[in-house]
C-alpha cells in the first residue's frame, strides 16, 4: 500500500424494533425495544464515543425513536413489565406461562451460563417443561429470582460498571425481593429515557453520525409500485389486489426526516428499511431531503452496466439523480454479523483489518462500507460484543492506513445512469412479497386503504392513517410465510391486523370478518421431531426417497432475525435406528467450498459436551466407528456408544473453513434433537 494512501471505511449500526404496540388497545405485547434499550442502544453510542477521532454512523429508525421515549417517559403500557412489576404471588398460572415464553429467552451460553443460579432455572425448565410439571414445581422465589435474573441478563455493560442496583443484585446472584425488583425495574426505565438524549448530544458534538429510515420501516420501493418487485425476480407472483400507496411512501419519508432533524444534527443520510431501494425510490429520497443512502453490493452489481470481474466498483461512492449512493460490502459486514462471534477477539480484529487491507492495496483510493444490524449479532458474543468492539475500534483508531469516515464527509466520484429495484436481501424483495402468505397480508393492507381514502373528511382519518402506516412496515411481512421461524409469530401477525382493525374502528366502518382470521400457518417450530426409526447409508447422496423421509429436519436459517442468504448450511435431517445410532445430514451449498480446506463439527450435549469433527474425505474424529460422506449432502452416522445418553440432546453445528468457524448454526444456542421415543411397537400400512 503506498504511503499516505488510506483505506476509508464507513462503519453504519443499523438500530430499528417494528412497532409492539397493539393498534386497538394500545398495549405493548412484547418488550423487546426495552429490552434492547438497556442492552445495546445505549451501549452501542457510548463504546464508540469514548475513542477519540473514531467516526461511527448510527441508522435510528423513527418508529424505534417513538417507542424508546414512550418508555422512557413512563407512557410504555407494557404488558410485559406490568405483569413483572406485581407480586409472584398474586400472578395467576396462566400470567405466569405469559411471562415464561420471554424469560429463558437469550442465548445460553452468554446470558444464562453467566448467572448460576439462572442456568440452574434453565436446566430444571429444560427438563421438567415436557411434562409441564416446571410451573408445578417452581416456588414464588424461585419465580422471582427468575424474573430478576432476567433482567439483568439483559443489562448491557454500561449498566453493569455504572448502576449501583445492577452492581449490586448481581453481586448478590440469588433471593431476590418484590423490592428489589421493583427498584430494579424503574431504574432500568429511567435509563431508557437517557438512550435518545445520548444520540442527540453526540450528533451535534460531531462524533457520531445519525441517519434514518422511512419512519415505520416500508420497503419503499414496494409502496411506490409493487411491480418493482420483478426488477428482480421477474416471474415473482405478487398479490391479486395493486393499490397505489405513493402518498403514503411520501408521508412515511417526510415525517421521519422531520423528526430526526428536530432531534439530531442530521446530515440527510437514509438506510432505507433493509436496504431496500429503487429508481423510483431514491428521487422521492432525494426530493425528500435526503443526501445519501445505502444499500448493498448486489444492487450494484445488477445495476452496474458492464461486468467488471473484480469487486473494484464497489469501493466507489456513486451518484443517481444527485443523490450519494453507498454500497455495502456483504462479505465484511456478515462477518461481524455471523461469523467473529465464536473466534477470540483478537484473531477477529486481526482477520478483519488483514481483510481492508489486502482491499487497500488492490485497489485505489478505496472506500469500503461495513453495515449490519447493530443489537441482533451481539448476544452471541462473549459479555455482549464488548470485548470485540473495544479491540477492533481501539485498533481503527491506531492504524495509520485506515481512516473511519461519516457517509456525509465523502464526495461521489461515480454516476449510475440506472438502479435495479433490490434489497440487502439476495438483492430482491422475496423476503416481503410472493408467496400466499405474505401476498395475503399485502391485499388486506390494500383493501384497508382504499376505504381508508374514502373517508378523508372523517374527523379520524389523520389518526386511522397513523395506524395504516404502521400496518405498512416491514417486519410483518418479514416473519409472514416462508424464510424465517419465530416463536412469536402469532403475536406478529396479532399486531400487525390490530393495526388494520383500528382503521375501520376509527372511521366507524364495519369491519371485515376476513381481519379477525390469522394470516399465518401456526409453525410450532423451525424444528420436527422423527416420525420413525431412520437408517441411512452414509455416502453424501440420498439414496432413495424412503431414506430420510422419517427423518426429524431442524431448518438451521429460521431462527435469525438477520440476513443470512450468502451461508452454506441451510437444513439439517437426523434420526436414529433401533440400536441408537444416530445419523446427521446436512444439506447445503457444498460447491462453494470446492478447493478449500474445511471441516464440519457436530458439537453436542447431553451429561456432556461431545464433539465430532467430519473431513470433506469423510473420516470422522472423535468417535471410533463414526463414518461420514459427503458429496451433495453431508452425511454422518454416530454409533450410541459414542453419545453421551439418550432421550434430548443439544446440537450446534460449524463449519471450519482455513481453521476458523465461519458459520454456526442454528443461531439461537442449539438444536433440539428428540431421540426418546421408542418406535418399535409402531407400524405402517
Amino acid at each position: 500500500m503506498d504511503r499516505g494512501e488510506r483505506v476509508k471505511l464507513v462503519l453504519l449500526w443499523h438500530m430499528h424494533q417494528p412497532l409492539y404496540r397493539n393498534g386497538i388497545t394500545g398495549e405493548y405485547e412484547m418488550p423487546w425495544v426495552f429490552l434492547h434499550g438497556i442492552k445495546d442502544y445505549y451501549d452501542m453510542a457510548w463504546h464508540a464515543s469514548k475513542f477519540e477521532g473514531l467516526k461511527v454512523t448510527f441508522n435510528l429508525t423513527p418508529v424505534l425513536i417513538k417507542q424508546l421515549k414512550e418508555y422512557g417517559e413512563g407512557k410504555a403500557n407494557c404488558k410485559f413489565l406490568e405483569l413483572m412489576k406485581r407480586p409472584v404471588k398474586e400472578l395467576q398460572n396462566h400470567e405466569k406461562r405469559w411471562l415464561l415464553q420471554f424469560l429463558f429467552h437469550g442465548n445460553v451460553e452468554t446470558m444464562v451460563k453467566p448467572f448460576k443460579h439462572y442456568y440452574e432455572l434453565f436446566l430444571r425448565f429444560e427438563r421438567e417443561s415436557q411434562e409441564g410439571s416446571f410451573l408445578k414445581n417452581l416456588t414464588s422465589q424461585d419465580f422471582l429470582n427468575l424474573e430478576v435474573l432476567f433482567l439483568l441478563s439483559w443489562c448491557g455493560r454500561y449498566l453493569r460498571e455504572n448502576s449501583r442496583v445492577v452492581k449490586r443484585l448481581v453481586e448478590k446472584e440469588s433471593v431476590f425481593s418484590e423490592e428489589e425488583k421493583l427498584e430494579l425495574i424503574g431504574e432500568l426505565l429511567r435509563f431508557t429515557g437517557k438512550v435518545i438524549p445520548l444520540y442527540s448530544r453526540l450528533s451535534r458534538e460531531g462524533k457520531v453520525e445519525v441517519s434514518t429510515t422511512p419512519y415505520y420501516h416500508p420497503i419503499l420501493p414496494l409502496l411506490l409500485n409493487i411491480e418493482a418487485a420483478k426488477e428482480s425476480t421477474p416471474d415473482v407472483r405478487l398479490p391479486a389486489l395493486h393499490v397505489n400507496f405513493k402518498d403514503d411512501a411520501e408521508l412515511q419519508t417526510e415525517k421521519a426526516i422531520k423528526e430526526v432533524k428536530e432531534l439530531f444534527d442530521f446530515k440527510g443520510g437514509v438506510w432505507p428499511a433493509e436496504g431496500g431501494v429503487s429508481e423510483e425510490a431514491l428521487k422521492l429520497l432525494k426530493e425528500k431531503g435526503a443526501n445519501w443512502c445505502a444499500t448493498d453490493e448486489e444492487v450494484l452489481f445488477k445495476s452496474l452496466s458492464r461486468r467488471f470481474g473484480t469487486r473494484e466498483p464497489l469501493y466507489r461512492v456513486y451518484s443517481y439523480e444527485g443523490l450519494k449512493l453507498l454500497f455495502r460490502d456483504r462479505e465484511l459486514s456478515d462477518l461481524i454479523g455471523f461469523v467473529y462471534k465464536s473466534w477470540r477477539e483478537d484473531d477477529a480484529v486481526e482477520d478483519f483489518t488483514g481483510r481492508l487491507k489486502r482491499i487497500g492495496e488492490q485497489f485505489k483510493e478505496p472506500v469500503v462500507s461495513v453495515i449490519l444490524d447493530g443489537e441482533n449479532c451481539w448476544e452471541f458474543y462473549r459479555e455482549n460484543g464488548y470485548p470485540f468492539r473495544e479491540k477492533l475500534y481501539r485498533t481503527l483508531s491506531q492504524l495509520e492506513w485506515v481512516e473511519s469516515v461519516f457517509p456525509s464527509e465523502l464526495e461521489a466520484t461515480e454516476k449510475l445512469e440506472r438502479v435495479v429495484a433490490g434489497s440487502w436481501i439476495g438483492g430482491n424483495f422475496l423476503t416481503w412479497v410472493g408467496d400466499r402468505e405474505k401476498n395475503r397480508a399485502w391485499e388486506l393492507l390494500g383493501i384497508t386503504k382504499l376505504n381508508l381514502e374514502e373517508e378523508r373528511e372523517n374527523d379520524n382519518y389523520r389518526k386511522a392513517k397513523e395506524k395504516l402506516l404502521a400496518a405498512e412496515g416491514s417486519d410483518w411481512f418479514w416473519w409472514f410465510g416462508k424464510g424465517h421461524y419465530t416463536p412469536f409469530s402469532q403475536t406478529f401477525d396479532r399486531l400487525f391486523r390490530s393495526n388494520l382493525i383500528a382503521v375501520y374502528k376509527l372511521l366507524n366502518k364495519t369491519i371485515p370478518q376476513e381481519l379477525f382470521t390469522p394470516i399465518s400457518r401456526f409453525k410450532s417450530s423451525a424444528s420436527e421431531p422423527p416420525r420413525n426409526f431412520v437408517k441411512a447409508q452414509v455416502d453424501g447422496q440420498v439414496t432413495s426417497y424412503y431414506e430420510w423421509l422419517e427423518a426429524g429436519k431442524v431448518d438451521l436459517l429460521e431462527f435469525s432475525t438477520m440476513a443470512t442468504q450468502g451461508f452454506v448450511m441451510r437444513e439439517l435431517y437426523y434420526g436414529y435406528d433401533r440400536n441408537g445410532n444416530l445419523y446427521l445430514r446436512v444439506d447445503g451449498d457444498w460447491k462453494r467450498l470446492k478447493g478449500r480446506r474445511f471441516q464440519v463439527v457436530f458439537e453436542i450435549s447431553g451429561k456432556e459436551k461431545k464433539s465430532f469433527t467430519v473431513e470433506p474425505n469423510g473420516t470422522v474424529t472423535g468417535c471410533k466407528g463414526a463414518k461420514g460422506a459427503l458429496n451433495r449432502i453431508l452425511e454422518v452416522e454416530i454409533p450410541a456408544e459414542c453419545l453421551s445418553e439418550r432421550g434430548r440432546l443439544y446440537l450446534t453445528v460449524k463449519l471450519v473453513v482455513d481453521g476458523k468457524v465461519v458459520e454456526e448454526a442454528p443461531f439461537l444456542s442449539y438444536a433440539l434433537l428428540d431421540l426418546s421415543r421408542d418406535f418399535s411397537s409402531e407400524w405402517m400400512v
